[in-house]
């Protein structure tokens, strides 16, 4: 498979499927979806999963058919919705996975917010070869491509695909202690952090969400974010993050992550930090 090119298309579509979502983001409804509510979920969290639009379904449909004709025989899907380009990809266990979300952020976008993203990665052989995400409110695009390296573009509507610029983590001389994580990390390792001095924040709180507080940690205004059983395209954006130069992604021993191909991954840990030596410190192996 022509990575690179299947990028090039996928880039020009979500560009097109952007202009779809900020033009019809003031009239939309939430449609909502079954959804079978967690033990101890909350309700903010239960609300964000059960939330769906007819863009939703729109952008995804976009998204397919713009790569569908050089992608068919290769690669195998892992999509948010049940639309009718899906059944035009037939091929199992395919060497490529496509994973998509069309609104991540479904719940934000309802709202009027500006931090919902259009997110699509491609999996091989347990590593991504290519992430993207597109935040059309902010006119904003982070990608991730094997070959090319990790890219942002500003004012990405105006942008070809070439035009992006090299993307950096922040460098600074400070640590900062604090560390965000989503609501199924257990009790333990919350207080474990706790002991050892680190500010642990849900990022639900404040309605933060995933996307922004893994580009706090790009920033290193926070240490690190624990993913745990996360779906895969809901933390694309990490991926890119740890394909940049000083990015990382471990499970939550400290070990390299192993990409699971698609789904769910069971943990991770991104950082733009080099945490070795907090892990170590944090398993008392010191």
């Amino acid at each position: 498979m022509d990575i690179q090119f299947v990028a090039k298309q996928l880039f020009f579509s979500m560009q097109q499927a952007a202009i779809v979502a900020n033009t019809l983001q003031k009239e939309i409804k939430n449609e909502g979806k079954p959804t079978l509510r967690r033990d101890g979920e909350s309700d903010a969290h239960y609300k964000m999963r059960e939330a769906k639009t007819k863009v939703d379904e729109m952008v995804q449909e976009m998204l397919l058919q713009s790569i569908y004709p050089y992608v068919k025989d290769e690669i195998d899907l892992d999509v948010e919705e049940d639309t009718k380009s899906k059944d035009l990809f037939t091929m199992k266990n395919a060497p490529y996975t496509l994973i998509l979300d069309p609104v991540d952020g479904t719940l934000s976008y309802i709202k009027q917010k500006d931090n919902f993203s259009i997110c699509a990665g491609i999996t091989h052989e347990h590593d991504f070869v290519l992430a993207m995400v597109y935040f059309p409110a902010r006119d904003q695009a982070y990608i991730y491509v094997k070959g090319i390296g990790t890219k942002v573009y500003q004012q990405a509507s105006l942008q070809r695909f070439e035009d992006g610029e090299n993307f950096y983590l922040q460098t600074t001389n400070n640590v900062v202690n604090r560390i965000y994580k989503n609501d199924r990390l257990d009790d333990a390792t919350i207080e474990k952090l706790k002991l050892c001095g680190y500010e642990v924040i849900d990022d639900s709180e404040q309605e933060l969400g995933c996307p922004d507080a893994i580009l706090a940690c790009a920033r290193k205004e926070a240490l690190a974010i624990y993913c745990v059983n996360r779906n895969l395209r809901d933390i694309l954006l990490g991926v890119i993050v740890s394909k940049t130069e000083g990015g990382h992604a471990y499970d939550c021993k400290g070990n390299e992550v192993i990409w699971n191909s698609c789904k769910r991954q069971e943990e991770v840990v991104f950082s733009g930090y080099d945490l070795t030596q907090f892990f170590k410190n944090l398993n008392n192996d010191i």
